[in-house]
């Protein structure tokens, strides 16, 4: 059985709109045991604005109960949201990194496209002078009709690490957002794939091995065990983030838009 790591779940009960009981965190914790997952980072949704040190030990606290309840290794993070407040409460320095590493799991609105959130970048910034590395959740679900590649490269050129949902791989947020985490899983514009956890039942479950023999099928397994082991192991360990390398079909950046067959090296690696 391959090894998965999951660093983005809501699989910690009745704190966000996640897991609602410890009965169905338990039964997450069970399947996710059986599919081969041997660590998750919880991962509560965090909004500036509305966050607070009391908040932060509530969360603290179920987490403390979900670890204690768990065979499975449970690491504590969260997910920030970016919006008008998130620089404001940067130094109060009460925002969770993963497993209190460098790398901060970060998100916009996905109900916006990207084009229309003004301050993106200088969120962005202002975690990267502070010396934090941003995780930019789910990357493939802000881009309502197509990839805006001159974005992502931007992403990419401030070394900010991006992750994809199993659930958009799957198609099940729909096809403009499958055909989009497609895209960023060909063309090397990935770094690590999570659950997004939040319910023991239908879609976002706590599941991988259903998207790891889609990704395998696609990449190359060397690639999958980098996105769904190495990469996650990495970054609870703060530690630098491995690079996949993929083959793929060329049609940027091709003069006469030929479709000619090369292997690609990471967008990080890029000149």
């Amino acid at each position: 059985m391959e090894k998965f790591i999951d660093i983005h779940s809501h699989i910690a009960w009745d704190i966000d709109d996640g897991m609602p009981s410890m009965e169905d965190a338990k039964c997450s914790l069970h399947d996710s045991y059986c599919d081969g997952i041997v660590g998750i980072c919880s991962t509560p949704h965090i909004i500036p604005g509305q966050y607070d040190a009391s908040i932060h030990n509530e969360i603290v606290s179920r987490q403390m109960e979900l670890r204690n309840m768990s065979s499975i290794p449970i690491y504590f993070g969260g997910e920030v949201m970016m919006n008008s407040e998130f620089i404001n409460g940067l130094d109060t320095e009460i925002y969770p990194t993963l497993n209190g590493s460098r790398y901060m799991l970060v998100e916009y609105n996905v109900l916006r496209d990207i084009h229309s959130i003004e301050y993106r970048e200088d969120c962005l910034y202002e975690l990267k002078v502070r010396g934090y590395i941003p995780v930019i959740a789910h990357v493939e679900r802000y881009f309502h009709s197509e990839l805006d590649y001159s974005i992502i490269d931007h992403w990419i050129d401030m070394g900010c690490v991006l992750q994809i949902n199993r659930t958009s791989v799957l198609g099940m947020h729909g096809k403009q957002i499958q055909k989009n985490a497609l895209a960023l899983l060909d063309d090397g514009y990935c770094d690590v794939i999570a659950t997004d956890t939040h319910r023991a039942n239908g879609s976002r479950i706590s599941m991988l091995s259903d998207v790891y023999s889609v990704v395998n099928r696609r990449i190359g397994s060397e690639n999958a065990d980098i996105l769904f082991f190495e990469n996650p192991k990495c970054i609870l360990n703060d530690m630098d983030i491995l690079n996949i390398k993929v083959v793929k079909k060329k049609k940027r950046f091709s003069f006469f838009r030929s479709c000619l067959l090369y292997t690609s090296p990471s967008p990080r690696d890029r000149s």
